[in-house]
């Protein structure tokens, strides 16, 4: 799943890693060269020391003055050397002792071989004494300073390790609490879609995503109004068929039997059944935003004192929990239950058992009754439009298959079995709940 929390910390550990890596490298690099130019200033210096040290007098061989020379040039491998050529003789420093400098092909040599595995920066100049060329080499073991460089270096790269992970803990605590408003706005949503809420709220939302804000905010009442016009229409277009049609089933009876007669009423029949059925199927909300069933007991209680009303015999038992709220609209509901327990009331001898309960996200609804039931294979036959199993009861067949296309407006299932308590037919609804 994409999160703008993990791709902002993600981005910035990539951002400062390259960064401190980069700063690490160019840092390092300008160490090494600053103390490569300091060590060139000091062997140019020598070399400047080595030249006026030296003394000749053709045609005497030449030599150098040694209390001139620098103390570090004799002492044996010392890591500090000198080589001095003039008129065919070559001088050495001391502290090559029997070693020679190896030949050197450009002014500035970094990497040089010495004596004893050492590793040397060589400079060499060329300058003219007594009419004589003279070529000056001066070397100096740089061992010590490559590996004073690459200690630096990792203590660098250490901090900023360090700096980066510091750097990264911080910054995961900026942007958790940046996202805190998008944090609030998901929980609202999800409050919206219990029907806890009716709207998201604006009071604490940052500029940046008030318009999305408000765009939901829209979205939902536009939604609702659409609902509400749609059932009302559908109200009046009920209302505008139902006499009508009533009217001819009337005159249709009043006629003498023929078959246009039963064949004009059997398709008056199946026009008030599909009108029922589309009208019912349309006037579903589904799971649109802000739904919410907040007091079933109480809906349910006056439900079943009507219905007492049409069947004085049936005692209808409610077990619901008391403050159970129900993710799903209202008019839905009762549309589910209003056929369910009608229906149960045609069949029932002397009890009906109507239960809703909440489990781990679901609900599970149960209405039972001790009627005879049904053959455990006529189970499918129930759900489908129109069918009915016994003509002896009043009704179109409609009651079940309304109940189960506004189930699967929800993605619910439902299940027929026979019931262990009252041994008549059981209808279980399982909806799934945020």
């Amino acid at each position: 799943m994409y999160s703008l929390h993990n791709r902002l910390i993600l981005s910035l550990a990539a951002s400062l890693a390259l960064f401190f890596l980069a700063q690490t490298l160019m840092i390092g690099w300008e160490v090494e060269a600053l103390s490569e130019q300091n060590l060139i200033s000091r062997l140019k210096h020598d070399q400047e020391s080595l030249l006026s040290a030296l003394k000749w007098q053709p045609p005497a061989d030449p030599v150098l003055d040694p209390v001139r020379i620098p103390e570090i040039y004799q002492r044996p491998f010392s890591g500090h050397y000198y080589q001095i050529t003039i008129a065919g003789i070559t001088l050495y420093s001391r502290s090559l002792w029997d070693e020679k400098m190896p030949a050197q092909h450009a002014a500035v040599d970094r990497d040089m071989p010495g004596p004893v595995g050492q590793h040397l920066l060589a400079i060499s100049q060329t300058v003219s004494l007594y009419d004589q060329s003279v070529e000056i080499r001066v070397a100096e073991d740089i061992s010590h300073i490559e590996q004073t460089t690459g200690d630096f270096q990792r203590h660098l790269l250490l901090f900023a390790a360090v700096a980066v992970l510091a750097l990264l803990l911080l910054q995961g605590w900026l942007v958790q609490n940046g996202l805190r408003p998008l944090q609030r706005i998901r929980k609202q949503l999800s409050q919206l879609e219990k029907g806890e809420i009716e709207r998201v709220s604006m009071d604490t939302t940052p500029s940046e995503i008030m318009p999305l804000v408000e765009e939901i905010n829209r979205l939902v009442e536009l939604i609702g109004m659409r609902l509400e016009r749609s059932r009302h229409a559908l109200g009046d277009l009920a209302h505008a068929l139902k006499t009508p049609l009533s009217v001819i089933g009337q005159i249709m009876q009043r006629q003498p039997q023929s078959e246009d007669a039963a064949l004009l009423q059997l398709q008056l029949q199946q026009v008030e059944q599909r009108i029922d059925r589309e009208l019912a199927r349309a006037r579903t909300a589904g799971h649109a935003p802000g739904g919410s069933w907040a007091d079933p007991y109480l809906d349910l209680d006056d439900l079943t004192r009507m219905l007492k009303q049409i069947f004085p015999d049936i005692d209808i038992r409610l077990d619901i929990a008391a403050g159970l709220t129900v993710a799903a609209d209202r008019e839905d509901m009762l549309e589910v239950f209003g056929n369910l327990l009608e229906n149960a009331c045609k069949w029932a001898a002397t009890e009906i058992h109507c239960g809703m309960r909440r489990e781990p996200g679901k609900l599970v609804i149960e209405i039972a009754d001790d009627g005879p039931g049904i053959d455990e294979g006529a189970y499918k036959d129930l759900l489908v439009r129109g069918t009915r199993l016994d003509e002896s009861k009043p009704g179109h067949g409609l009651g079940l298959a309304i109940v189960n296309e506004v189930i699967a407006a929800y993605a619910g299932e439902i299940v027929l079995d026979r019931s262990a308590e009252l041994h008549g037919l059981k209808v279980t609804i399982i909806l799934p709940q945020p």
